[in-house]
């Protein structure tokens, strides 16, 4: 969703306009708006399910609340160009954890002992905030390897702390953007809910035809796909935030 929002605010699609310097501040924090209620139907239905490790997702959320202010007011502080560069690297991370496909190990007992609980939840609600993303791709290796969490429930858990992150950020890029000059009409904040609310219905309206073509695919075909587009659009963003230094 971060690089569509960057695609419609520097072309000013839709009449989407926003001040060049704003634009990755406005991207990352419309996109963290659509996270949360996302995130909240997930939950619900893996809660069903009991996927949910709810003795590990309280204590770690409740820190990643702090960790989503925290990540919101460095990411208005960095310059655009550092933002773009930084999501084009955490793009083309995530495309090459897809193409090699780590084995990853879980199932032991769950470890949360303070010392484990509080840097988890600080590092999933910065990287969620700052990078306007869920922050799955933070919390699933630090619930897998620090906290023990099996891999029949990281997913589930992960999704119901980004409940917590997600909001926070949310919450911090709204009240920072009050009265501010450049950003587009039907903003709170830095938080384009014009754009945010069109996209959360998107989402529900073709949800059945992301599953249903998901399902008409291998899983390494799919994980193929995600890595090439991710990668493309990582090197692109990559390459724009090296601009302002040639």
């Amino acid at each position: 969703m971060v690089p569509f929002l960057y695609f419609v605010y520097e072309t000013s699609f839709g009449g989407a306009r926003v001040e060049p310097g704003l634009i990755a501040a406005v991207a990352h924090a419309t996109s963290l708006f659509v996270v949360v209620p996302t995130a909240i139907v997930g939950v619900h239905s893996y809660a069903k399910a009991g996927r949910v490790a709810w003795q590990a997702a309280i204590p770690i959320g409740l820190v990643s609340l702090i960790g989503g202010v925290l990540g919101a007011r460095i990411a208005l502080l960095l310059p655009e160009e550092a933002l773009r560069f930084a999501f084009g690297l955490f793009l083309i991370a995530t495309a090459v954890q897809l193409a090699v496909q780590p084995e990853r190990k879980g199932g032991k007992p769950l470890r949360l002992e303070l010392y484990r609980m509080v840097p988890t939840g600080l590092a999933v609600g910065i990287f969620s905030a700052l990078l306007g993303v869920g922050g799955g791709i933070i919390a699933i290796p630090l619930l897998l390897y620090v906290a023990g969490l099996g891999v029949d429930r990281v997913a589930a858990t992960s999704l119901a702390i980004i409940i917590f992150a997600a909001t926070a950020g949310t919450a911090t890029y709204m009240l920072s953007g009050n009265a501010l000059a450049g950003l587009p009409a039907g903003s709170i904040g830095y938080v384009h809910v014009a754009a945010a609310l069109p996209l959360m219905l998107g989402a529900v309206l073709t949800v059945r035809l992301g599953t249903n073509t998901n399902q008409r695919m291998s899983t390494r075909a799919l994980q193929w796909v995600f890595a090439v587009v991710l990668a493309v659009l990582g090197g692109r963003l990559v390459l724009q935030g090296l601009s302002r230094f040639f």
